[in-house]
């Protein structure tokens, strides 16, 4: 059972630049302190693109000078810092949370109480290219030096398939603060109007390639809003034009508030080849959007039903489901589960507090 006492609690990521794990320390951080918790933010690098909800107190962790320090000894030196940090500006933390890697190498040789590292991705899948056995030893010295917590039941499977019997994680879901996600949504109605929807940075994993050819496929009248930005973004626009798809496409760049395009969408679709569990998903379902997600190896099959879901990177069965839920979106809409609450997330996360 959990102290009612307060507690403070550190969340530390790299940036305040707008994706999945960084949307998730900001809720988790507001619904800590919605529990009348004591909830800090350390970030690494001076970026931030999100709004930040009241009474949470922000610290910025100065990594850069840190990396004109040789890579075998930049960790320790890092790590010390980072403790010294923490006990200067906040005091002695009842749980440290790390989220994504950068943040975890150096956390893994935190000397704080209560530290534990946040397993956004199914790593198998991110580190897919690099997977060679001394990097997975390496993997090692980070993931198997302090307790982990899996975003989805999927993450956590595929974590201790990698890294074998001495993994010490858990699952926690990523929440959702459903109050925040429609006043949000309430704030302006976007200038396009019948149109499909996609939320996400422009990299490999989200796969827009897939999305755009399934959309062309589909042959539907409703548009494609495109948000996010991202290293792929220019790949993207020239197939749009390969298509000759580029009057139906809108490329709506990077958006603080992406809640008014999911609620103001005919339907959202995500194309991802992975995901660690897809916020994104459940911010739709908490907007009463219908939805189509591929069926990655772990996040939206635990979310979401058969119906709403198509095999990873077939463009075909996509572009069919698009077409469907364009005609009969009721088909593709499902109800957001208790689990997925703010409230549930921050009673397991407080319970990490021995």
């Amino acid at each position: 059972m959990v102290n009612l006492q307060m507690k403070k609690i550190v969340i530390a990521i790299f940036t305040l630049q707008g994706n999945g794990a960084e949307r998730f320390a900001l809720t988790l951080a507001k619904g800590l302190v919605d529990a009348g918790h004591e909830a800090h933010i350390v970030y690494f690098k001076n970026i931030i693109d999100l709004p930040i909800p009241e009474n949470i107190q922000l610290h910025f962790f100065d990594y850069q000078k840190y990396r004109a320090i040789p890579k075998f000894m930049r960790t320790g030196f890092a790590a010390r810092a980072f403790d010294k940090f923490v006990l200067k500006n906040i005091g002695i933390p009842d749980l440290v949370l790390s989220n994504l890697y950068p943040v975890d190498y150096i956390l893994a040789h935190s000397q704080l109480p209560n530290v534990h590292l946040v397993i956004h991705n199914t790593t198998s899948q991110e580190y897919a290219k690099q997977l060679t056995p001394q990097f997975i030893e390496q993997l090692k010295k980070t993931y198997l030096a302090k307790p982990c917590i899996g975003v989805s039941e999927g993450v956590t499977r595929d974590f201790r398939l990698l890294f074998g019997e001495k993994s010490q994680i858990k699952t926690i879901y990523n929440p959702i603060d459903v109050d925040v996600v429609r006043k949000a949504a309430n704030e302006f109605i976007p200038e396009y109007q019948d149109y499909i929807v996609n939320v996400g940075k422009f990299k490999q994993q989200k796969r827009h390639d897939i999305l755009i050819q399934a959309y062309a496929k589909a042959n539907v009248s409703q548009k494609l809003v495109l948000v996010g930005t991202g290293e792929l973004m220019e790949t993207s626009k020239q197939l749009v034009k390969e298509l000759n798809i580029e009057d139906k496409v809108i490329f709506a760049g990077f958006q603080k508030n992406p809640y008014p395009f999911i609620k103001n969408a005919k339907l959202m679709v995500v194309s991802s080849d992975f995901e660690g569990f897809s916020i994104a998903i459940l911010e739709a379902l908490a907007l009463g959007t219908p939805i189509i997600s591929t069926d990655c190896p772990s996040g939206p099959s635990e979310v979401l039903e058969g119906q709403q879901l198509v095999p990873v990177r077939n463009i075909d069965e996509m572009a069919i489901k698009i077409k469907l839920a364009t005609s009969d979106p009721i088909l593709f809409k499902v109800n957001l589960g208790q689990k997925f609450l703010i409230p549930v997330t921050v009673d397991n996360y407080l319970n990490l507090i021995a």
